[in-house]
């Protein structure tokens, strides 16, 4: 289904200044920022023409770097820091206390940190690390700050919550919800099988959300594509990327997929059209691929609503609270 002119080669930059008049305005919030991602991409797109970007990190050294650097592109830019451990549940709290402390409305939440696919390990709070990070965290947030961002709803704006998931959701036979408190290390023999489950989180999630929330917030998810970035390169990942042919021995993208790879600036470009684009305002609930709506894609595992209000309610259990707008 086309909502615009939009295709796999179109940039961030060229969506963000497409809906500018969209972006104008608007205080924009986004989760995992370093440089080199697409979500600090996103951020830098976004920032020429937004009233204020936050962008958060779990390290405040790396995410002043990120700072700096949309500044000396846009010094004009409203950027703002916030600390944020999406893996940490006792952090989580802390940091959505402070967003909604804000005196600026929040209309758009982008989900797009993301644990490092690497071998099996738990956090502190007992969670399997990429579940904790892309899924139980980012669902921990985005519902603690959700009144702020349904407040900032107004006749002509409708605010967003984007979930930056994959098509990788599709290579899990269906995410294992009875474990996501009590994660088994013998189900997961390589990197990617944790990650396809937490990916197959965010549709669900996304799914949930958009049928409680009714329009009153609209809700996103996404396929940002194949992209080479820092994270296949760092050492707890190189050796599976390898494994299984996605890097070659020398570390670089092997071009013999069957998949198209994708730059950075490529890559975030479906985060902006899902933050931004107006032809999506009836479309809550949908999942994107290159600027696009495809919703008809997805894997029926992943978009079943009766798995996705089991996972909402197991998610609610894990984090203790329960959540109703």
């Amino acid at each position: 289904m086309s909502t615009n002119n939009f295709d796999s080669h179109t940039t961030a930059k060229e969506v963000a200044d497409a809906f500018s008049s969209q972006i104008t305005g608007k205080n924009v919030l986004i989760t995992g920022t370093s440089i080199g991602g697409i979500g600090f991409e996103a951020a830098r797109v976004i920032a020429q023409y937004a009233n204020l970007v936050v962008i958060t990190g779990y390290d405040s050294g790396r995410l002043q770097l990120s700072v700096d650097a949309i500044k000396k592109e846009f010094p004009q830019a409203n950027i703002r820091k916030l600390i944020l451990d999406v893996s940490s549940l006792a952090a989580v709290p802390k940091a959505a206390a402070e967003v909604n402390a804000y005196p600026e409305p929040l209309h758009v939440l982008i989900n797009n940190a993301a644990a490092t696919p690497a071998k099996f390990s738990v956090t502190d709070d007992g969670l399997e690390r990429q579940m904790a990070t892309n899924h139980v965290g980012p669902f921990l947030f985005t519902n603690l700050i959700l009144p702020k961002i349904i407040a900032s709803r107004t006749d002509t704006v409708t605010p967003r919550v984007i979930f930056i998931a994959s098509d990788a959701h599709a290579f899990t036979p269906g995410l294992d919800i009875s474990t996501l408190a009590q994660p088994m290390p013998e189900k997961y023999k390589t990197a990617f099988e944790p990650y396809n489950d937490t990916k197959s989180a965010n549709v669900l999630t996304t799914v949930e959300l958009a049928s409680r929330l009714k329009g009153k917030v609209n809700v996103y998810t996404l396929h940002p594509g194949l992209i080479f970035s820092q994270i296949m390169t760092k050492p707890e990942s190189l050796a599976d990327y390898q494994q299984y042919n996605i890097l070659d021995k020398d570390g670089q993208p092997n071009k013999d997929l069957p998949f198209e790879w994708k730059t950075v600036p490529e890559g975030a470009a479906t985060t902006v059209v899902a933050a931004f684009d107006p032809a999506l305002s009836d479309k809550s609930g949908a999942y994107l691929r290159d600027c696009q709506v495809t919703t008809d894609d997805v894997a029926p595992h992943s978009t079943d609503p009766e798995r996705a209000s089991q996972l909402w309610k197991a998610t609610e259990k894990i984090v203790g609270q329960s959540f109703d707008f």
